[in-house]
């Protein structure tokens, strides 16, 4: 198997991993290390689902100008783990299908080989 074929499985359990840190955080057990640990975890994230990862960057610009919440801050983590998460998600399992395929788009119906009774 290449790494192109388990890239989305590579994603998905940094994505997750990044979910249950993320949860840890929510619970209670609010440690710089653990704050670390997402940040990096997102990293890997934004750059495996880059292409649309971005619109989760655009995100979190804007809220942190709007509506004033630090990207470093807890509030921060949640909301840019939530979208990096749902974003990539998108990218891997819906939009992916159609970038490639597994089955062919067309039919080939092969008229030049058709014998005539």
């Amino acid at each position: 198997m290449n790494i192109k074929s388990n890239l989305k499985y590579i994603w998905l359990a940094i994505a997750l991993s990044s979910m249950v840190l993320t949860a840890f955080l929510w619970f209670g057990y609010d440690s710089p290390n653990l704050q670390n640990a997402i940040y990096v975890l997102n990293v890997f994230v934004l750059l495996l689902s880059l292409p649309c990862s971005l619109f989760a960057v655009l995100v979190v610009a804007l809220a942190n100008h709007y509506l004033g919440i630090e990207p470093f801050s807890s509030e921060g983590i949640y909301l840019s783990t939530i979208f990096l998460f749902v974003t990539g998600l998108m990218q891997w399992f819906w939009i992916a299908r159609f970038w490639s395929p597994n089955e062919a788009m067309f039919q080939n119906l092969n008229l030049l080989d058709a014998k005539i009774d």
